[in-house]
Order: C-alpha cells, then sequence, then structure tokens
C-alpha cells in the first residue's frame, strides 16, 4: 500500500462516498446489498482508507457476545490488490479485539455458485486467515449459499 495512505474512523460525513464506491462494483453490490448497507452504515462501526485525499475503500464491522462480525468492505476497482483491504481488515479486527471479540467472522457468497469476483474475495479472507466456518443453502437468488468464514482473535497482551 502507498506510504500517502491514510486510515481513519469512518465518519457520518463518509457515508454518501461509501454507498457511491460500492455502487462502482457490481460484481460485489446488487441492489438489494446497497440498500441493506445503507441502513447497516448507520449503525455499524467502521473505518476508510484513503490514497492522496481520495477515498478509495471502507469496512465496517459489529459484535455481538464476544463475536466481531464484518459487515461490509469495498475497495475501488482501479486499488484492488494494492494492499488496502488487508490494512482495512487488520484494523477493524484490531477495534474488534480491543472491544474483547475473540473470534471475527464474515458472511460471503458460497462455493457452490461459480462466480469469480466472490472466489477472489474468499481467498482474500482465507489469505487472511480466516478458514470455512458455516455454510447453509438459502432461498435468496442474490446468495443462495452463504458461506461463513471464522478467524479467532489473538487476546491483547499487556505491556
Amino acid at each position: 500500500m502507498a506510504d500517502s495512505a491514510q486510515l481513519r474512523d469512518l465518519a457520518s460525513d463518509d457515508l454518501s462516498a461509501a454507498i457511491a464506491l460500492a455502487r462502482s462494483l457490481p460484481e460485489w453490490f446488487n441492489h438489494r446489498g446497497l440498500e441493506q448497507m445503507a441502513v447497516d452504515l448507520h449503525h455499524q462501526r467502521g473505518a476508510v482508507v484513503e490514497a492522496n485525499g481520495e477515498f478509495v475503500g471502507f469496512v465496517t464491522w459489529f459484535s455481538r457476545a464476544g463475536v466481531g462480525e464484518i459487515g461490509w468492505i469495498a475497495i475501488a476497482p482501479d486499488h484492488h490488490r494494492r494492499g488496502y483491504g488487508a490494512r482495512l481488515l487488520e484494523f477493524a479486527e484490531d477495534r474488534l479485539r480491543r472491544s474483547g471479540a475473540t473470534e471475527v467472522r464474515v458472511a460471503t457468497l458460497g462455493e457452490s455458485v461459480d462466480y469469480e469476483p466472490y472466489q477472489r474475495t474468499r481467498a482474500f479472507y482465507r489469505a487472511a486467515g480466516f478458514l470455512d466456518f458455516e455454510s447453509v443453502m438459502t432461498d435468496d437468488p442474490g446468495m443462495p449459499e452463504s458461506l461463513t468464514l471464522q478467524k479467532p482473535l489473538s487476546p491483547i497482551l499487556p505491556n
């Protein structure tokens, strides 16, 4: 990732930029997903990455009962494969760990759907240490198989 990149907390002023970015990724986010994202962005914690002052990505997360969950993550198409997603994911994991989460999960499109963008998505999470946790077939045509991946979070060690 370029040295000029900066990570910071997601602010309410960022919500329209986040939705606009997600709209530029129709391979990953359909209309229904964008509608849900617009709701979730108001309730989930998040971070953004900017490169040379440009909004190039974001991640959101939440936790319940000690389990952190990645809500949404998106990187501008012309900034893929530059390490921005990995940095955002690490940022979210650190925040979840600090809030007491002992593991983090993410739901994505499952293996039964032969769709290259989500093959890359699953590879991204697996490269970050996530393992398959649960696969569920659904009636949702936008996500006929929901695959949940899971990663343990190491505890924060005292100084």
